[in-house]
């Protein structure tokens, strides 16, 4: 099985070094970017249990 991997969300600032928000963890840069696209528009997620062949139980 895959392990998801961590991924830093910053805000850049002008002059600054950019400022870290909060970290995520998800199995592609493309998955952590859909990630931070709904919780930044204020998405609700329901997270559950997932078997191994891709159907939940």
């Amino acid at each position: 099985m895959r392990n998801p991997k961590p991924f830093t969300v910053f805000q850049p600032i002008p002059g600054q070094n950019p400022k870290q928000l909060f970290t995520i963890h998800a199995y592609s840069l493309a998955q952590a970017r859909v990630i931070v696209a709904a919780m930044i528009a204020g998405e609700t997620f329901v997270i559950g249990p997932v078997a191994l062949d891709g159907a939940s139980r």
